[in-house]
């Protein structure tokens, strides 16, 4: 099964005339995108939305605080709120990475939680406090996702089948062993919920470098307190989050949106472009005016 699904994203991506080595694009359904690298990638920083990423090819290790997460072939990679961390690629020409990212809709997760509850189909009780895990694929869950892969090659059957085969995969999710951390900081109550949905809220608004204080009390929490839960939950300082945060939009208004280096540190609110110039060299390894040659895609 995990051959075969990784035979139908190669033809998913042949499908797409996509023969550059490394690539991240949107498929027919736009909560799921497929990406791939032909070449092995050196540590460097990557943003992930909440969601699944499923590797079906190749090896990715990323690193998050003192925590290595290995996933690879066969395995997913549960991720339930927005995380900045770095990750190593292992792929050639000859054994590509290749997988898919399924965006995770905070709603559809609440509705499968739902109705499992009718059900009395338990969602497993263990509670990762960091927002991210690595699984493997149980097989029912390989077999969905080999079925969705199937409807993204046909347009017909990604309008009329592939919603519904989205919907079983998360299912599957959350009745695996840490799968719970898809609704784990969504979910009322509790500490990693409220910085979840502060996050949540940031990520709808303009402003890139929120004032950590304002958020503290926002949250109904003392400052070392919020620190604390932040930093439990992210993997990070809230000051190191955010910084983070602008500097991955910067780089995709200068790759993607096409502004030059002074605007677009001044659109993620940078005072000094010389500042920004530092920080995004220290961060990604080469200068804002290279952008584009960063070694992965934003």
């Amino acid at each position: 099964m995990t051959t075969r699904l990784a035979a139908q994203l190669a033809a998913l991506r042949d499908a797409n005339g996509l023969t550059r080595s490394v690539g991240f694009i949107e498929t027919r359904l736009p909560s799921v995108r497929l990406f791939w690298s032909d070449v092995s990638i050196a540590r460097a920083p990557l943003s992930y939305a909440p969601g699944i990423a499923i590797i079906m090819s190749g090896k990715k290790v990323g690193y998050l605080d003192d925590r290595r997460l290995e996933y690879a072939s066969g395995q997913y990679l549960a991720v339930g709120l927005p995380l900045f961390f770095e990750c190593e690629t292992f792929a050639s020409k000859s054994s590509p990475l290749i997988g898919v990212f399924l965006d995770a809709d905070f709603d559809l997760l609440q509705s499968i939680a739902r109705d499992m509850a009718v059900h009395e189909v338990p969602i497993l009780p263990s509670r990762p406090v960091l927002g991210i895990e690595p699984l493997t694929m149980p097989e029912r869950m390989r077999d969905a996702a080999s079925r969705l892969v199937g409807h993204l090659l046909d347009p017909t059957e990604t309008a009329v089948l592939a919603p519904g085969t989205l919907r079983e995969i998360f299912f599957h999710a959350l009745q695996d062993k840490h799968g719970c951390v898809l609704l784990s900081h969504s979910q009322s109550g509790g500490p990693g919920a409220t910085i979840n949905g502060l996050l949540r809220t940031i990520d709808k608004r303009s402003a890139d470098f929120p004032n950590v204080n304002e958020l503290a009390r926002a949250a109904g929490m003392s400052s070392a307190s919020f620190h604390r839960h932040f930093k439990t939950v992210t993997g990070h300082s809230p000051l190191q989050y955010f910084k983070r945060k602008r500097l991955t939009r910067a780089k995709s208004l200068l790759v993607h949106g096409g502004m030059g280096v002074a605007e677009a540190a001044h659109r993620v609110g940078y005072a000094s472009a010389s500042q920004f110039s530092r920080d995004f060299t220290a961060y990604f390894g080469v200068p804002p005016s290279q952008a584009d040659m960063s070694p992965y895609p934003t």
